[in-house]
């Protein structure tokens, strides 16, 4: 493809299918048989586009849920897809692309790592999520609020944090994918002047990958 061409290559989420084959690729320069690009959302490149060519045939896939056609020899032919078309025929390429990071946020107890009542059922999200994913890296990050000295909230931030990562691994997820960390009470969700109980600055966030 022309160096011009691979300007636009901002989409990440790019299957090339060749014979319902799933591949990724980053440059789309057809020279094989039967062969089909199709462009799906992304969320962190919502304005992407990829250009797919064959020989001095061109088209552009700029929106969603597009597709190039490509027969060798033939023109490229530009298509919509439905969501239907796309899970029934390209179900083990869409099965075999990575699982988006998702987040999770736990409150706890003032001045301790007790996890509240009201968040026990994100904790078993937080559970079900890391068991769905074959392969697993979580990022937990304890905070607190104002109330009491900043080394101590230092403390008790990463407490909280690693009391979360404890009951990961007594949950079968190996530690070493696991990093635990505390912020104290420099990033609060609601801010607030010092030695305010504010009980949503009392948390554990969770991201999984």
């Amino acid at each position: 493809m022309r160096s011009e061409q691979n300007k636009i290559l901002k989409w990440s989420a790019i299957f090339c299918l060749l014979l319902l084959t799933a591949g990724g690729c980053s440059t789309v320069e057809i020279n094989k048989p039967s062969t089909l690009v199709v462009l799906l959302p992304d969320e962190n490149s919502p304005n992407g586009a990829v250009a797919v060519g064959q020989g001095d045939a061109e088209t552009v896939l700029d929106t969603p849920m597009t597709a190039a056609k490509v027969e060798q020899g033939g023109p490229v032919i530009k298509e919509n897809i439905t969501q239907e078309e796309l899970e029934r025929d390209f179900s083990e390429a869409l099965a075999a692309t990575p699982l988006e990071p998702i987040s999770f946020t736990l409150y706890f107890e003032e001045g301790n790592s007790v996890v509240l009542d009201t968040s026990k059922d994100t904790l078993d999200k937080i559970f079900e999520e890391v068991a769905r994913r074959q392969a697993v890296e979580v990022q937990i990050t304890g905070h607190t609020d104002t109330v009491g000295a900043t080394s101590d909230n230092d403390k008790l931030s990463i407490q909280r944090a690693e009391s979360i990562k404890e009951m990961l691994v007594s949950n079968g997820l190996k530690s070493n994918f696991i990093r635990a960390v505390g912020r104290g009470e420099r990033e609060l969700l609601v801010p607030t002047p010092d030695n305010i109980d504010e009980p949503k600055n009392r948390r554990v966030e969770v991201t999984i990958r």
